[in-house]
Order: C-alpha cells, then sequence, then structure tokens
C-alpha cells in the first residue's frame, strides 16, 4: 500500500509540474498574439490555453472566448475570420476592394496590413524571450549569483548511479576522491576530465570515507552520447559533485544586473540550442538530445520532486524553492518554444511569416491557396515527424529496454 501511495504521489508532483509549467508557457505566447492583435485593433474569437473538450470558459465584455481545454499540449488565439486554429486562411476570400476595407474596419485578422499580421504573428514567440529574460531575472534577483570556487571543492560525490561504474567500484556518497592512478584529484574537475579521457582504461582511486583512507577500482564505461551524457565514447564514471551548503559562496546582486543575468542566460540557450542543431545536420551529432511531452513531463517531475525534498527548511522554504525551481524550468522551455516556432515551417509562427515576406516580395500578391494549401500540409507531416521523433527519443531514455 505505501508503493501505491508513493506512485501516486509522484504521479500528481509529475502531472502537475508538466500542466503548470508547460499552461505558464503557452500563456504567455498566445498572449503575446493576443494583446498586439488588440493593439492593432483585430477581432479576436478565442482565446484558448490547451485543447478538445472545454474544462472552464467565459466570454468577456470585448466578446472574447476564454477557455481552458482538457488536452494541456498547447493552446491558441482563433480571430473572427479564422477558418482554423491555426490561422491558416479566411473563412471566405475577400476580392472586391471596397469589401476588403470594410472588412479591414471590422477588424478581420486576414483583411489587415501586411505589417499588422507580421507584427500580430511575431508577438508570440517574442514574448517568449522577454518573458524568459525576466523570468531569469527574478531567480537571479531572489537567489543570487552562485559565486562558489570549485577549483576549491574537494572531489567529494553526491549522487551514485545505479549500475554505473562507480557503482561496480563501490563509491558511495560523500566519498572524496583524493588520488586517480597516482595523480592528485583536487576538485571534482580535474577527476572529471580524467574519467572523460578514459574510457574502458581501469583507474586505481584513492578516496576518503570518513576518517577512513580506501583503495578502490573503477572502470569507466564509454558513453553512447544519450541527452544529459558526455559526447558518445567518452568515459563515464556514474557520480555528481556534492557541494556543501557551508561551501557556497553567494553574491546578491541588484535589478539592473539581474536583467543582464536573464538577458544572458536567454542569449546563452538559443547559442547553445543553435550549436547543437548546426551539429546535428552537420554530422557531428546525433538528435537524440530532442524531447518531446514526455521528455518535459519527466524534467518538470525531476525538479519539482528534488525541490520538495531538498534538505532544512519548513514546507514554505520548500515551496518557495519549488516555485522558483519551475520558473527556471518554464524561461528554458519558453526559450525553446520561442525558438521553435519561428522556424520557417508552415503552421508554425515562422512559416506564416515566411509567406508574408514572400507576399511582400510579390508586391501585396499572397501565395494562391493551392500552394498554400500544399505548404500548410508538408509542414504539418514535417511537424508530426518531428513530434514523433522526439516522443521515441524519450521513450528510449526513459525505457531503456525499448531500444
Amino acid at each position: 500500500m505505501p508503493d501505491v501511495l508513493q506512485g501516486i504521489q509522484n504521479l500528481l508532483i509529475y502531472a502537475g509540474s508538466f500542466v503548470v509549467v508547460l499552461s505558464v508557457v503557452v500563456f504567455v505566447h498566445e498572449f503575446g498574439h493576443f494583446q498586439v492583435a488588440r493593439w492593432r485593433g483585430v477581432a479576436i474569437d478565442t482565446f484558448s490555453i490547451g485543447f478538445g473538450k472545454t474544462l472552464l470558459g467565459w466570454r468577456d465584455k470585448h466578446g472574447v472566448q476564454w477557455k481552458i481545454g482538457a488536452l494541456p499540449l498547447g493552446g491558441y488565439v482563433k480571430f473572427a475570420d479564422d477558418a482554423d486554429a491555426m490561422s491558416t486562411a479566411p473563412r471566405e476570400k475577400i476580392q472586391d476592394p471596397a469589401e476588403l476595407a470594410e472588412a479591414r474596419k471590422k477588424g478581420l485578422f486576414h483583411a489587415q496590413p501586411l505589417s499588422t499580421r507580421s507584427m500580430v504573428v511575431a508577438a508570440g514567440p517574442l514574448t517568449n524571450f522577454v518573458f524568459a529574460v525576466f523570468a531569469f531575472a527574478v531567480v537571479a534577483l531572489i537567489m543570487g549569483r552562485d559565486v562558489t570556487p570549485m577549483d576549491q571543492i574537494p572531489a567529494r560525490i553526491a549522487t551514485v548511479t545505479e549500475g554505473s561504474a562507480a557503482d561496480r567500484a563501490g563509491l558511495r556518497p560523500y566519498d572524496i576522491v583524493q588520488v586517480a592512478n597516482g595523480e592528485s584529484i583536487a576538485n571534482f574537475s580535474e577527476l572529471q576530465s580524467l574519467v572523460l579521457a578514459s574510457p574502458d582504461r581501469p583507474l586505481v582511486l584513492q578516496v576518503q570515507r570518513g576518517d577512513q583512507l580506501i583503495t578502490l577500482n573503477a572502470t569507466p564505461t564509454p558513453s553512447t552520447g544519450e541527452a544529459g551524457a558526455p559526447p558518445a565514447g567518452q568515459g563515464m564514471l556514474g557520480v555528481r559533485p556534492l557541494i556543501l551548503q557551508s561551501e557556497r559562496v553567494i553574491e546578491r546582486i541588484g535589478l539592473l544586473e539581474s536583467l543582464g543575468v536573464g538577458a544572458q542566460s536567454t542569449w546563452g540557450i538559443l547559442d547553445q540550442t543553435l550549436g547543437y542543431l548546426g551539429a546535428v545536420f552537420s554530422g557531428r551529432e546525433s538528435g537524440n538530445q530532442i524531447a518531446g511531452p514526455l521528455g518535459i513531463i519527466s524534467v518538470s517531475g525531476q525538479v519539482a520532486t528534488s525541490a520538495l525534498t531538498v534538505d532544512g527548511g519548513g514546507w514554505l522554504d520548500r515551496l518557495g524553492v519549488l516555485a522558483l525551481s519551475l520558473l527556471s524550468l518554464a524561461a528554458v522551455l519558453s526559450v525553446a518554444v520561442g525558438f521553435v516556432n519561428l522556424l520557417p515551417i508552415p503552421i508554425l509562427d515562422g512559416g506564416h511569416l515566411l509567406f508574408y515576406g514572400i507576399e511582400a516580395v510579390r508586391g501585396g500578391r499572397p501565395l494562391p491557396p493551392s500552394a498554400q494549401e500544399w505548404a500548410y500540409r508538408a509542414g504539418f507531416a514535417v511537424m508530426a515527424s518531428l513530434f514523433l521523433f522526439a516522443t521515441w527519443n524519450d521513450i528510449t531514455r526513459l525505457f531503456p529496454g525499448a531500444q
């Protein structure tokens, strides 16, 4: 029975944290579209978080239907003249100049000038980036900057992965590795560098365990290059570093500096993402780090569990850590959502912007409806393929035996 209760608790934590984080990110994205559309006088029909059956809904004084759907995997803003929730086409094509001018006055989205449509579409991803900057800034302002001198922290073990090379060698949490193959190990980075360079190579470790100095033999296993692991072929021991609270050095920062940290963190994620995708397309990296919904559920659940089980403090302290941890995760995911939506794939915001660019080049004449329809079909096929690929990555990471 305790195992069942523990399982239910874990399910609630993982599902709840996933829904909260994704809903925040989706709301931010769609609110960007919504606010700019309202500013530009575009008539809005629906603002939805989630898809499917409406769990909760109301209509505001402007006639906008606000709703929460049963499937929390996205959202949309539907304009008054949209044929579908993706704004791929108007319900009725207007050709007559007089009717077009009247439709523009009514605020029909597809009758708006190219500049207005472009601003509304671009606002979603850009709002994701702005949110990420401010979210990272809030976390930095509250938590401060960690300036712990890592080169002065000994190679102390926090966790040992079950079945790993470290586990087989007999390493335990709180062990401190002092010597490896006769070389003095001053900190965890030195241990990590040696392990990475030693796949399938035996290491003789001298380890301080309490008041004892013991000798253990460990043989790092070669990495397969999966997400979160070193590049393929490098050595892995299966341990994480432990920094005691008394060793941490936190530097408090001001508001302006925190905004700089937020901008730097946001750009760092974008730069890392672009570098990784470039390496994938050039064949230097595999695509196994691309995650889908299952991966997000796993990460959000792990973040929430770690925050709720942090040592020291009461429940209010833990809830505070949980809120900041989920805010950080939402910021990371917001950058990813903003970036993906700017890709020039039809059905995404970037695809709409691509069509608008073509329309501008063609002197205000959009692509023929048939060409747009085929492009949207191709875009849907690409996104469906990426979704399946990412889900397969999630399954192979969470259930290695499925490979």
